[in-house]
C-alpha cells in the first residue's frame, strides 16, 4: 500500500516519528532578613520529565522581597535558555509561593504594557525592570505560573525556602559557635624613666587558655587618640 504525503509517495508501512515533549517543572523563592532594604536570598529548583533536579541559589544586599522572588525566576529562566535547543517541544510550569510573581505574570502585565508600565495612578510600575527582564526570557514553549502554599507540603517549595535562608546568612553565623564567656582585655599603663607605654592584653582566639599582648608606645597612643578625636569631629560636623 502506498501513502502520499506532502505530494510524495510512500511505501507503507510509512512510520512517523514523533518529538517526546519535555515537562520543565521549576521551583522558586526568595526572600529577606529585613523588609526593604535587607540581606535578600534567591533560589530555584528545576527538574525535566521528573529526572534528578538541579538547583541553584544566590545573595543580594539592600533589597525586597518581590525583587528576590522575581530574581529567582530570572535565574530560573536564564539557566532554562541555556538548556533548551532551539525549536525543542517542551512545557514548563514554574511554581512560587509568591502572589506578586504569580498575579504579575498571569493578571498584571498584560494591563500594565497596555498602559505604559503606569498604574491607574499614573506612577510607575514598580520592578519594571524585573518585569520586563521576565518577559524578554519567557520561552515559546507553553508556560504556567502557578501559585503553591509557602512552608506546607511541597518537598521543592521547601528545599527552595532553605536555599534562600542559607543564602541570606552572614558566613560567621555558619560557623561553630564559641562557648567561652568573654573576657575583657586589660590594660596597663607602662612607665620605665622617661618612657611611657600601654599594653592590652586579651585572651588568644587560636590558643586557649593563652593570652596575646600587644605594647603601643606613648607616642602611637597619642597620635591614635588624635586621629580618633579627629574622626569623631567630623562625624559631629556632618
Amino acid at each position: 500500500m502506498m501513502k502520499k504525503i506532502g505530494g510524495r509517495t510512500f511505501r507503507a508501512p510509512f512510520v512517523f516519528k514523533t518529538q517526546v515533549m519535555k515537562l520543565i517543572k521549576i521551583h522558586t523563592d526568595g526572600g529577606c532578613d529585613k523588609n526593604p532594604g535587607g540581606t535578600g536570598g534567591w533560589a530555584w529548583r528545576m527538574s525535566i520529565n521528573g529526572n534528578e533536579a538541579i538547583e541553584d541559589s544566590g545573595r543580594v544586599e539592600c533589597t525586597t522581597n518581590n525583587r528576590m522572588e522575581m530574581t529567582a525566576a530570572l535565574h530560573a529562566l536564564e539557566a532554562l535558555r541555556v538548556r533548551l535547543r532551539p525549536g525543542e517541544s517542551c512545557q514548563v510550569e514554574i511554581y512560587s509561593d509568591s502572589q506578586y510573581l504569580v498575579r504579575g505574570m498571569n493578571e498584571w502585565l498584560t494591563k500594565w504594557i497596555r498602559q505604559g508600565w503606569k498604574l491607574k495612578d499614573g506612577s510607575d510600575v514598580k520592578n519594571a525592570d524585573l518585569w520586563k527582564r521576565l518577559l524578554e526570557l519567557t520561552p515559546d514553549c507553553p508556560l504556567s505560573w502557578i501559585w503553591v502554599q509557602g512552608h506546607a507540603s511541597d518537598p521543592d517549595n521547601i528545599r527552595v525556602d532553605r536555599l534562600v535562608q542559607e543564602a541570606i546568612k552572614p558566613r560567621a553565623s555558619r560557623q561553630p559557635q564559641s562557648n567561652q564567656p568573654s573576657v575583657p582585655a586589660e590594660v596597663k599603663l607602662i612607665r620605665k624613666g622617661a618612657e611611657s607605654a600601654v599594653t592590652i592584653t586579651t585572651p588568644s582566639r587560636t590558643q586557649p587558655g593563652k593570652k596575646v599582648s600587644v605594647r603601643i608606645d606613648m607616642p602611637h597612643l597619642q597620635k591614635l587618640i588624635e586621629d580618633l578625636l579627629k574622626v569623631q569631629r567630623e562625624g559631629e560636623e556632618s
